[in-house]
């Protein structure tokens, strides 16, 4: 029964309206492409595919799977962030390029408290995941540069670069599930309630986005 939920959860994703109709057509098109041969490979009439290039129809994204799969990289060429990591030891700096549309984020933050009442919040760490396209997923974990020395000057775009990032590798979001799981056991010693959260956000975000998530109990409504 969950199987069968999860699977209609998927399906349900690909049948809503790609925004981005019109410019993947005109991608194929400028690549050389016929409408006829746009048809014949997404399995529409030619009289769909003029539609779709004129911006009068939306298609949906499983109508434009053999088309994303070759220009959609293309399409996100936009949606992306910048990223970098400082060696602490050596000091070396790397700089990251990380796309796809960041469908979670999360801040840790640090209390100082002042007579029993929190009076500050302090970020220390920030917890993204990018999607990048079908089941693929990349995270990365931030933390707060800890400088030595006072500051005296800074820029005005600062908050942005004192991060040093961790960029992982793709997972798909069952991997990713199970990596964040592990992740936030790491934490539940010295910070329980980050430990207790972490799970259930990334869940509930990859469920607002219409990604299907294995292990969750079903309730549905009866129209």
């Amino acid at each position: 029964m969950e199987d069968q939920v999860e699977g209609s959860k998927g399906k349900n994703a690909k049948k809503k309206p790609f925004k981005l109709t019109r410019q993947l057509i005109r991608l194929a098109l400028n690549d050389g492409w016929t409408q006829k041969e746009i048809a014949g490979k997404c399995r529409v009439q030619q009289s769909i595919v003029s539609a779709w290039g004129k911006g009068a129809k939306c298609a949906t994204e499983a109508q434009l799977i053999p088309l994303l799969e070759i220009y959609g990289h293309k399409l996100r060429r936009n949606t992306f962030r910048v990223y970098w990591a400082l060696n602490s030891i050596t000091q070396a700096k790397t700089f990251f390029r990380v796309e796809g549309k960041v469908v979670f984020a999360e801040v840790v933050f640090e209390l100082k408290k002042s007579s029993g009442k929190a009076t500050q919040k302090i970020p220390v760490m920030k917890l993204i995941v990018h999607h990048q396209g079908a089941d693929s997923f990349r995270s990365v974990v931030q933390h707060r540069l800890e400088l030595n020395s006072p500051i005296e000057f800074s820029v005005s775009s600062a908050e942005d670069a004192v991060w040093s990032s961790d960029v992982s590798d793709q997972r798909s979001s069952a991997e990713l599930i199970d990596w964040l799981d592990g992740y936030a056991h790491s934490l539940s010693e010295k910070h329980p309630h980050i430990g207790l959260t972490l799970p259930f956000l990334l869940r509930q975000a990859l469920m607002n986005h219409g990604f299907p998530v294995g292990g969750v109990v079903e309730y549905p409504a009866l129209w």
